[in-house]
């Protein structure tokens, strides 16, 4: 069984947490994933849209020392993957228009992967603007938008990462988006794919939560309010898994 499914047979619904690297220094993002872990999410996740290097193996290093969880890589760039991670997203941002962030990056870390021991999650990227103002990931991935009502186009793009025989779908809202992919667009994704749906950005409060529960997401990703009010992700975790 695929990673991601076999979690979700095990566990049911999953929370990840996200840290960016470039948001804190490893040490407190060792601390952060401590108490995230005490709150129930399930995963860390380690990356960023600019973020690369060093940085990121001090992080995840830090993570590892703090906690017991499983850490995914979830890299912009190449430079992105840390030897001492247990898994890697490895993705493709089904919607972007620039070779490199569809293979190109991937190219470019496969062989240095593969002297590692991170397991492969490969996984279709989809970024939906959500905001009045482009998110640095629809910036930085230069990406063919997604407006939140265009359900055609988003499962478009999300039957063709099945088709590819990705093992997850991932629906981005983008880093500090002013909402959240839209519940319909979600429920509509969900209802035609096969393969689990994790959906971030945007999702700050329980009821946020709440709602892409019952809209079917399978996984749900908190970043920015970690950083900004990790209080609030353990009643965000509970509204999610209940």
């Amino acid at each position: 069984m695929a990673t991601i499914q076999g979690w979700i047979a095990k566990k049911g619904r999953l929370h990840f947490t996200l840290i960016d690297p470039d948001k804190q220094n490893p040490k407190e993002a060792g601390l952060l994933a401590e108490k995230c872990s005490d709150f129930g999410t399930d995963a860390i996740m380690v990356g960023g849209s600019t973020v690369s290097g060093a940085l990121v193996d001090e992080t995840v290093k830090a993570i590892k020392k703090a906690c017991k969880l499983p850490v995914i890589l979830f890299p912009s760039t190449a430079g992105g993957v840390s030897p001492n991670a247990d898994y890697v997203f490895w993705m493709m941002l089904m919607n972007s228009t620039n070779r490199r962030f569809l293979v190109g990056e991937q190219v470019k870390a496969a062989i240095p992967l593969s002297k590692t021991r991170i397991k492969t999650i490969p996984m279709g990227y989809i970024v939906v603007s959500t905001s009045s103002k482009p998110t640095t990931v629809e910036k930085v991935g230069e990406v063919d938008r997604i407006l939140e009502n265009d359900f055609e186009k988003a499962i478009s793009y999300a039957l063709t990462a099945e088709y590819f025989g990705m093992e997850c779908v991932y629906l981005e809202a983008g880093s500090g988006a002013e909402k959240p992919v839209s519940d319909e667009m979600v429920m509509q994704v969900k209802n035609i794919l096969k393969i689990p749906v994790i959906v971030g950005g945007g999702i700050k409060t329980p009821e946020e939560a709440r709602k892409k529960a019952k809209a079917g997401a399978d996984v749900i990703v908190t970043g920015t309010i970690v950083e900004k009010n990790p209080g609030v992700i353990k009643e965000i975790i509970k509204a999610f898994k209940k």
